[in-house]
């Protein structure tokens, strides 16, 4: 698989968004454009070739189109599909295209002033955009959300090419690189082994009934030694982290496609046995109601095949 490095000192260049839907046999047309093309599919299994590589991209999953090169439907869709697009220019003059094997040095990005990977300088990924050709987003999907904003600040800004869009396009790349990078274990993480684990079981099991109680007893601890684990290394609570990734999966299903989900249904899919707490609870962090929530990013171009 290939992927895409370039340096945030160089922001991407916003021109187009949208969201497509089909209820049935969509077939991708054959292009070949001088701009990339980020896509996220939200619902369904997108069929389309690359480099005539086939892909089937499924719900949660990215896919990079490059520019000057021929992408195409391969097969049609077997049912409901709906993905979310956004064509932009990169700016970095010196973007590079790597493999996995050369882009892996011990866990950094590494790389000298002629653009070849070394041993010498290390990139950090604050400092870059990193796009996989196909990608998996994390459980807790921050980048679909984000791809939601853009795509209501662009029918907001009536499809003009505004810094907003540029902004808000910029911002999407560089989570979906953390999330990314994140969910593959491709960045050097400072957190011990064992924390590590502990909050990645958290982030994977959100939805069931967690305690401090169960997780100590899964990873064998007494509570209070994980408790104070927790604490020391990150500096937040194991139900802060219970909530947060609750909240998280919570948010990306306010601002799904349709159809909507009711606040009760989304409240027991992400872990919450009380409505009324879930309510209460999502007000104190996004100062907001789930339904302003839903209502605030809710508007977007919908392409229908």
């Amino acid at each position: 698989m290939l992927y895409c490095v370039s340096s945030e000192q160089y922001p991407v260049k916003y021109i187009s968004s949208g969201n497509l839907v089909s209820e049935d046999g969509f077939l991708h047309d054959r292009r070949n454009l001088d701009s990339w093309v980020f896509i996220l599919v939200c619902k369904g299994t997108l069929h389309i070739a690359q480099n005539e590589q086939n892909f089937d991209i499924r719900e949660n999953e990215t896919l990079l189109l490059f520019p000057h090169q021929t992408h195409y439907g391969y097969k049609k869709s077997e049912g409901y599909l709906s993905y979310y697009w956004v064509h932009f220019f990169l700016t970095d003059p010196n973007y590079t295209i790597y493999s996995k094997k050369t882009l892996l040095r011990h866990g950094s990005f590494l790389f000298d002033s002629s653009d070849s990977l070394t041993n010498t300088n290390a990139m950090s990924t604050n400092d870059h955009f990193v796009l996989p050709e196909k990608g998996t987003l994390s459980p807790e999907k921050r980048t679909l959300l984000l791809f939601s904003q853009l795509l209501d600040i662009s029918k907001r800004d009536n499809f003009r090419q505004t810094w907003r869009c540029h902004y808000s396009l910029n911002l999407l790349l560089a989570e979906f690189t953390v999330e990314f990078m994140s969910e593959n274990d491709l960045f050097d993480n400072r957190l011990p082994g064992n924390v590590k684990a502990i909050i990645e079981w958290i982030r994977v099991h959100y939805e069931e009934p967690l305690t401090v109680a169960s997780l100590a007893e899964h990873f064998n601890y007494h509570p209070t030694y994980l408790t104070a684990l927790i604490k020391q290394h990150t500096g937040h609570t194991v139900s802060y982290y219970i909530t947060l990734y609750r909240i998280n999966a919570a948010k990306n299903l306010l601002t799904a496609p349709p159809p909507k989900i009711t606040t009760k249904s989304i409240a027991y899919m992400c872990g919450f046995r009380d409505e009324k707490y879930f309510l209460r609870i999502f007000k104190k962090m996004e100062g907001m109601t789930p339904s302003q929530y839903r209502n605030a990013f809710s508007e977007k171009k919908l392409n229908r095949k």
